[in-house]
């Protein structure tokens, strides 16, 4: 009886650590809108410090504050592109060189040389 008791109490103990760690990550994300809210603040903060309070200067400073923000996700997404196209390659060039070897072998292939694989 005993053994059941412990068993049952570290069952509920583990489910109960798994929903309250479920919930502290869930509590750790962000939606779009509160990162939206959050770019807007930091612009304002960053409009404020360069000295913008005047309603045509403040508005020149934030169109430029999203400008760069654009021009960032611009550039990441192009990276990310870059990448891609890297991987891509190599693997077009891994491919060719593996169907290259493979070809030659059976071109060669006599039964005294040892096989090496083609990789």
């Amino acid at each position: 009886m005993h053994g059941f008791f412990v068993s049952f109490c570290r069952w509920h103990i583990f489910r109960t650590c798994i929903a309250i760690l479920s919930v502290l990550t869930l509590a750790g994300c962000e939606t779009p809108a509160e990162r939206q809210r959050l770019s807007l603040e930091q612009d304002q903060q960053t409009c404020a410090n360069f000295g913008a309070f005047a309603a045509p200067d403040h508005l020149d400073c934030m169109l430029v504050q999203q400008q760069r923000r654009d021009t960032q996700q611009t550039d990441r997404l192009e990276r990310a592109r870059i990448a891609f196209e890297i991987v891509r390659n190599m693997q077009e060039m891994t491919d060719s060189r593996i169907r290259r070897c493979e070809r030659d072998r059976r071109l060669n292939d006599r039964a005294d040389r040892r096989r090496r694989p083609c990789t």
